[in-house]
């Protein structure tokens, strides 16, 4: 018989900032982890983001949305949690 271990982790409403785009969208953390914890984690290079909307830095328009995508870590500039959309 085999088992699968679950692991529980908190829903995240999120905003990620990388060089040129604004991302919106919902991140899973561990409830004992922060998002630096998740950032400086080194056997991860990307963020999943579900539910992801991706806005121009400049013009803030959006650009595109996707059910999924993946952020890769080297390009965050800022990650904010719990955080409603800023309007342009």
């Amino acid at each position: 018989m085999v088992y699968k271990s679950v692991v529980k982790k908190d829903k995240v409403n999120a905003i990620i900032r990388t060089a040129g785009e604004k991302i919106e969208g919902v991140i899973f953390k561990l409830p004992q982890n922060r998002l630096l914890d998740m950032l400086n984690h080194d056997s991860e290079t990307f963020i999943p983001v579900s539910a992801a909307r991706v806005f121009h830095v400049e013009t803030g328009k959006l650009m595109f949305e996707a059910e999924f995508m993946a952020v890769n870590k080297n390009h965050v500039v800022v990650i904010a949690d719990n955080v409603k959309s800023a309007v342009y």
